[in-house]
């Protein structure tokens, strides 16, 4: 987005943790532009899928009364808007974890209805993306604050939704830029600040309020360290070729993704990742191998023909007769981009060091 000539810089809660995860992840997720396309790029997870879609269900109903809330079925809303990250769309290799996703959903939703949280009165900021300047008029501050509650005595209470498991640590600074933000964007003065884990809190646990004039201070400097870097095409990655945080970037590179979505709501091209081990759980946790072409599977995965053939007290020509039937469903359940995975892992060019050449099934012809 542009401010007259020039380009502005958006600082928000997710762009400083790229940052400080790794330099080169911020440049790939903030900075990077698909060369075919000029889009951004994304990629897809079932954690991400299943975030946008309870925010969803939740947040679209500040549009709506609060004495009208209470007559909408959340889990028949949560449903409709799932079906839309369905499949790669949302990162879901195997269906055995879409539908364990799915429940997590329906659960946060049944959760949220239990109590009176919808039925109370709600603000909204002016736009959906509230904005301040940060260092200039080019350099912002930027989020999205998912629900501002008005409270009866008057004074605001933002809540922020959480989906993971895990829990923000005390150095956040999310609810400090959404109280920033809700400061310059609603007229009611914050005086409360929660998170909601929607996965096992039944009620927001509200946090300290935090000092605002403090908190600007931080992310001045955090945001003057992105424009430099950003003036500069500085992106250094913090740990090279064995980047936990950069390397499923460099999967879209190779070849080993998928394009979901082009030029979504956000400019953005949407890729679904195949990792190693969410091939592997699809194919022991799906049904079309049986109990034990599935130990064989899992077996194969670490220990040569031989091996198996001890272990399971079965002939040589037994386990190649298994070892057969597996490739063959292999190559009529997964995806091309699954099965070459899998022919990866398990040829004798990638386990060469590991078996020190012994017997080995499943070769690629």
């Amino acid at each position: 987005m542009e401010y007259g000539r020039k380009k502005i810089l958006w600082i928000s809660h997710s762009a400083i943790s790229a940052f400080a995860r790794c330099p080169h992840l911020y440049y790939l997720e903030y900075e990077y532009r698909n060369p075919e396309t000029g889009n951004r790029i994304q990629i897809t997870n079932p954690y991400l899928a299943l975030g946008i879609a309870v925010h969803e269900a939740i947040e679209g109903l500040l549009e709506t009364k609060p004495e009208e809330r209470s007559k909408i079925v959340l889990e028949e809303r949560f449903d409709q808007i799932f079906e839309k990250y369905r499949g790669l769309r949302g990162g879901f290799i195997s269906q055995k974890k879409e539908e364990d996703f799915y429940e997590r959903g329906i659960k946060m939703m049944e959760r949220v209805k239990r109590t009176d949280f919808l039925s109370k009165p709600s603000l909204k900021t002016k736009t959906n993306f509230p904005t301040i300047d940060l260092i200039n008029e080019n350099v912002k501050l930027v989020g999205s604050i998912d629900w501002i509650e008005k409270l009866s005595g008057g004074g605001a209470h933002i809540i922020d939704f959480k989906t993971g498991n895990s829990k923000e640590n005390n150095g956040s600074l999310q609810l400090p830029i959404y109280t920033i933000l809700g400061e310059s964007n609603i007229k009611e003065k914050v005086e409360r600040v929660s998170y909601w884990y929607l996965q096992h809190d039944d009620m927001p646990v509200e946090q300290k309020l935090p000092d605002t004039k403090y908190y600007l201070n931080i992310l001045k400097e955090k945001a003057s360290l992105i424009k430099e870097a950003v003036e500069e095409n500085r992106f250094p990655c913090n740990y090279g070729n064995k980047c936990f945080s950069c390397r499923d970037y460099e999967k879209i590179f190779i070849g080993e993704a998928e394009k979901i979505e082009s030029a979504n709501s956000r400019n953005k091209d949407v890729f679904c990742i195949f990792k190693e081990e969410d091939v592997i759980e699809k194919v022991v946790v799906e049904d079309f191998l049986d109990e034990r072409e599935k130990k064989v599977f899992e077996m194969r995965l670490t220990k040569s023909k031989d091996e198996i053939s001890r272990e399971l007290r079965l002939t040589e020509e037994k386990v190649d007769k298994i070892a057969k039937q597996i490739k063959e469903k292999l190559a009529k359940n997964l995806r091309q981009k699954e099965l070459k995975i899998i022919i990866k892992l398990l040829s004798p060019s990638t386990s060469s060091k590991k078996y020190n050449g012994k017997k080995r099934i499943f070769e690629e012809n």
